[in-house]
């Protein structure tokens, strides 16, 4: 029973917060796109006590007050709100309270807590994009040439909802130079309905027709923007990112590699081998033409046509193979393949752990990695290697050694600290050393270009729940205590990585339960777990025990091998799943 002799006063009452938002007084909308959870974080509180929210923001729906309600049996006190609360309150400062009356004792109002409604970021918005367009409608080029009609398409957006208007104007330019600039949504004809929630995305199609009267090569601007408050008033839609395309409206020709030379300007057949580090490729495109020449997916240059006929010189061509091809800008036709693989023997300076003097394997040089110098050095030769990264990468991933004595032994190897090879990933690098004689000026050598290579997915082995015992299975009468969470190794691993790690399954409820664990800016390798190769972690219960029966539980972890806490550039592991028994 309450007992009516001890009365309340604000001070008891702490302020509120809102479960998803791990900065209690900043909310991104991001945080609560599945779920606005209230929490009366009171200990206090008694089972006979009633509680009411409040949500104090903007007018309208903007702001809430509950009624009075019992408190229940659980703890903390936790209520769901209208996600719309933080829509009509992007970029606005709300107050949240909650008022307690315990038996005929007067209501108590809590702290508040003030709380900003960050505005939402276009990142975690879509642009309205048109499949027929290259890349299923995310490239750059739009080739309207054979299209008999076209398709419009939004996906679905933060915090969308049935009711909510939508905008979508397209503006271009005419073969005749005149504007193009024409409004295919609008409200209050084009509103979204439960289809949209239904499919995840909205479309419509439209005749080809007005498109293909479009300047050829010109751009073409999609502007979308949805009533997030579902007011028809265009002024008050929120803007999302636009998206470009460039309109083809006759079909171009594919671009054609007809030769490669080496720098003596002998021919190097179509998959041959060559020991230059200098070529020129040809070919012939339509005059006028743009021509982008690729290593495989990697662009290397873009050439201009002239009387139909380009060339392209590659220098500093690491060893390795490769494939070059070509295509014309904006256009999706690439030519035929030209193979050729340069093989580099007898250097003054390579690297062991790549044999192929040109790529290197990063598994490779995970214990060591190596510096052989082949000149006509003398004993007495002091020497110094300097390992350089790429252009942006972090002072870390390069490196110069000690003053070392050449010695009487050829070739001379140096060793170097593998700690660079993380920092450069996908990156080219180059590699140099310094030697000096008596008192003769310092000489160093012309560099040696390498790529590293990327590590495999296979790799990067996700964490596993040691109560499962080795299963696919995670009963939740084990972990009342907590469960053991078990990381292990991975190839480069060090101190200091960023991580990233969340658990997504389902509540009881059928609805998303997420918990972010980790995150790059305040979690990374301890030295221990780098020097030892295993970490463990305890999940809390409480993360866990909201898991419906029978549901699927998915770990998904990432790290930063550079880091840097950023999410956008981490390696993921692949997901590890678990089902859930609760024995309900």
């Amino acid at each position: 029973m309450n007992n009516p002799s001890v009365s309340l006063t604000t001070d008891d009452l702490p302020a509120p917060f809102i479960q998803e938002s791990p900065i209690s007084t900043l909310l991104n909308p991001r945080d609560v796109r599945n779920n606005l959870t209230f929490v009366a974080p009171y200990a206090g509180i008694q089972v006979d006590d009633q509680i009411s929210i409040r949500w104090a923001g903007g007018s309208g729906e903007g702001s809430y007050t509950s009624a009075l309600s019992p408190v229940g049996s659980a703890r903390p006190v936790i209520r769901r709100l209208d996600k719309d609360l933080v829509t009509f309150n992007f970029g606005r400062t709300v107050t949240l309270s909650y008022s307690l009356v315990r038996g005929t004792a007067p209501a108590v109002v809590s702290q508040p807590l003030l709380l900003y409604v960050l505005p939402v970021a276009q990142a975690d918005l879509p642009r309205p994009f048109i499949p027929q367009a290259s890349d299923g409608g995310e490239g750059q080029v739009l080739n309207v040439s054979a299209l008999s009609e076209f398709t419009l398409r939004i996906n679905a957006w933060l915090l969308e909802r049935t009711g909510q208007p939508v905008w979508l104007r397209l503006r271009g330019t005419k073969v005749d130079g005149s504007a193009f600039d024409v409004r295919y949504w609008q409200a209050p004809e084009n509103v979204i309905a439960d289809e949209f929630n239904r499919f995840g995305f909205y479309e419509r199609n439209y005749p080809a027709a007005p498109l293909q009267g479009l300047r050829n090569h010109s751009a073409l601007n999609l502007r979308f923007s949805a009533g997030l408050q579902r007011s028809q008033d265009e002024s008050f839609a929120q803007v999302f990112a636009e998206r470009n395309y460039i309109v083809m409206t006759s079909a171009s020709a594919t671009p054609v590699i007809r030769s490669a030379t080496g720098a003596d300007g002998q021919d190097i057949p179509e998959g041959a081998d060559t020991r230059h580090t200098r070529i020129t490729l040809s070919g012939s495109a339509r005059a006028g033409e743009d021509v982008e020449v690729y290593d495989e997916a990697r662009l290397l240059d873009t050439v201009r046509a002239h009387s139909g006929l380009w060339q392209l010189e590659l220098v500093d061509l690491a060893g390795g193979g490769y494939v070059f091809t070509a295509k014309v800008s904006n256009d999706s036709a690439i030519s035929a393949p030209w193979r050729l693989n340069v093989v580099l023997q007898d250097l003054p300076l390579s690297i062991r752990e790549a044999p192929d003097n040109g790529r290197l394997d990063p598994l490779a040089a995970t214990q060591s990695l190596t510096a052989v110098l082949l000149y006509d050095m003398l004993p007495d030769d002091r020497l110094r290697v300097s390992w350089i990264g790429a252009a942006g990468t972090l002072p870390q991933g390069s490196h110069t050694t000690n003053t070392l004595i050449a010695g009487a032994t050829k070739p001379r190897e140096v060793p170097l600290s593998v700690s660079v090879v993380p920092f450069n990933l996908g990156k080219k690098v180059s590699v140099t050393f310094t030697y000096e004689r008596g008192l003769s000026p310092p000489v160093t050598s012309a560099p040696f270009f390498l790529m590293v290579g990327d590590l495999p997915a296979s790799v990067f082995i996700p964490p596993v729940f040691t109560q499962a015992n080795g299963t696919t299975l995670l009963d939740l009468r084990t972990v009342t205590n907590g469960a053991t969470l078990q990381f292990g190794r991975w190839p480069h691993i060090a101190a200091g990585q960023k991580l990233w790690l969340d658990l997504e399954g389902t509540n009881t409820e059928g609805e998303p339960h997420e918990r972010q664990l980790w995150t790059g800016d305040r979690n990374s390798v301890t030295r221990s777990w780098a020097i030892n190769g295993i970490f463990n972690l305890t999940v809390l219960f409480s993360d866990l025990s909201d898991l419906a029966d029978g549901s699927t539980l998915t770990l998904r972890l990432h790290v930063n091998l550079d880091g840097v806490a950023n999410r956008q550039t981490a390696i993921a592991f692949t997901p590890r799943e678990y089902t859930i028994v609760t024995g309900d």
